[in-house]
């Protein structure tokens, strides 16, 4: 979608070009020997951007329903990384394939972070309830859509993370992920929606009313993102045909090595090489997402979203 989008270009542009040195970055590990090592931070990455895609989430529900009092951000926020990542953590360290993934000189401290990670998880749970049951007593309005978020969200990384099941690796790939895409094409469907050419029509967000006015062509002025978002047939073809694009390669890569087994360090060369290259995408994502969406440092964001 940004890099469809002509006036992301205008604004972005440094950005944009810059991140696609993600695409180098991985086969120049493999190249150098450290392969195993970009392999780990790659998971790691993957994991974080899962967590921090709730936080944002989070962070749109508190800021829609004037939930920002700062004691409530530090709770909330700090019960959020502790209770999503101590599974995670306690997940390798219970899982012989997971550790074989990390770098030999970690293995011997993820028990301890993950006991640490339980006993920060236990105190801000604690902490956090108190803080809901003051605001409850004292009257001071109740943020119901951030509740559900996280009544939604860690319970399910508990359960998958802790449940044992065959090929776990792969299957949490699958289970963490559709949540989390599903979560983040409805956010973006709903803010495309500034690509709109119906002016004025009947239920239509003011907002999407007022770019068009402003933008009578949002063709012109967005480019193709105008035509990928102007039907929701369209939207589901282009996405297609991109899983397409970046899925084909990798099952095909991970095809040619089944023999070898699921560690990245028992790949031959040229195919780590080939799945680092097409980490690019994802790396890609994860950093222009930490730098787009940004709704108190860039208005046209929150608009979008109808934030005010």
């Amino acid at each position: 979608r940004t890099y469809f989008d002509a006036s992301e270009w205008k604004t972005r542009k440094r950005l944009m070009l810059g991140s696609l040195l993600f695409f180098v970055v991985g086969p120049a590990m493999v190249l150098l020997g450290v392969g195993f090592t970009f392999f780990f931070i790659a998971a790691l990455w993957a994991y974080y951007h899962l967590v921090k895609q709730h936080y944002g989430f989070m962070v749109l529900y508190k800021k829609k329903n004037n939930d920002l009092a700062p004691i409530d951000n530090t709770l909330d926020r700090l019960l959020l990384m502790f209770a999503f990542n101590y599974p995670f953590v306690a997940f390798i360290a219970g899982d012989p394939t997971a550790m074989a993934r990390v770098p030999p000189i970690l293995r011997s401290g993820v028990n301890t972070v993950a006991m640490l990670l339980l006993i920060g998880t236990i105190a801000l749970g604690i902490g956090w309830l108190v803080r809901q049951i003051q605001r409850a007593v004292s009257r001071e309005p109740l943020d119901v859509p951030k509740y559900l978020l996280l009544a939604a969200a860690i319970p399910m990384h508990w359960i998958a993370l802790m449940t044992p099941m065959p090929a776990k690796p792969i299957a949490l790939v699958a289970i963490l992920t559709i949540y989390h895409n599903l979560q983040y094409q409805r956010l973006i469907w709903f803010h495309n929606q500034k690509y709109t050419h119906s002016v004025g029509s009947r239920g239509s967000s003011p907002i999407v009313r007022e770019g068009v006015l402003n933008h009578p062509d949002p063709g012109r002025r967005y480019g193709p993102a105008a035509v990928i978002s102007r039907r929701l047939i369209y939207y589901i073809g282009f996405g297609i045909i991109f899983g397409i694009i970046y899925q084909g390669p990798r099952q095909y890569l991970g095809y040619l090595n089944l023999h070898t087994g699921d560690s990245p360090a028992a790949l031959s060369l040229p195919i780590q090489s080939g799945i680092a290259f097409l980490w690019g995408y994802a790396f890609i994502h994860y950093y222009l997402d930490s730098k787009i969406w940004r709704v108190r440092r860039d208005p046209s964001v929150g608009k979008a979203l109808n934030m005010s």
